[in-house]
C-alpha cells in the first residue's frame, strides 16, 4: 500500500512544487485521477493536502488550495465525505486562525 501513497504524494508534490511558475494542471488533474483510482485515495489525499495547505511557503499553500478546489470538482462523493470530516475542517481552521492551535486550556 505504501506504493499507492507515494504515487499520490508524488503527483501532489509536482502539483504544489514551490518552484512552479504557475499552476500545473497536468499534475493537478493527475492527482485527481489517482485519487479516483485508489481505494484509499480520498483518505490519503486529504492528509497530504492538509500538510501542503499548512505549508509556511505561501505559493506552495496557494497551489494546494487550487488542488483542493480541483479535487472538489473532480473527485466525487468519497472525496467530499473525507473533506467534510471534522478532522479536516479543524486543520483548515488552524490555517486561518493560528491562535486556535496554540491555545491550550
Amino acid at each position: 500500500m505504501a506504493d499507492d501513497g507515494e504515487s499520490l504524494e508524488s503527483w501532489l508534490n509536482k502539483a504544489t512544487n514551490p518552484s512552479n511558475r504557475q499552476e500545473d494542471w497536468e499534475y493537478i488533474m493527475g492527482f485527481c485521477d489517482q485519487i479516483n483510482k485508489e481505494l484509499e485515495g480520498p483518505q490519503i489525499s486529504v492528509r497530504l493536502l492538509v500538510h501542503k495547505i499548512q505549508s509556511p511557503q505561501e505559493w506552495e499553500a496557494m497551489q494546494a488550495l487550487t488542488v483542493l478546489e480541483a479535487c472538489m470538482k473532480n473527485c466525487g462523493r468519497r472525496f467530499h465525505n473525507e473533506v467534510g470530516k471534522f478532522k479536516f475542517l479543524n486543520e483548515l481552521i488552524k490555517v486561518v486562525s493560528p491562535k486556535v492551535s496554540s491555545k491550550t486550556t
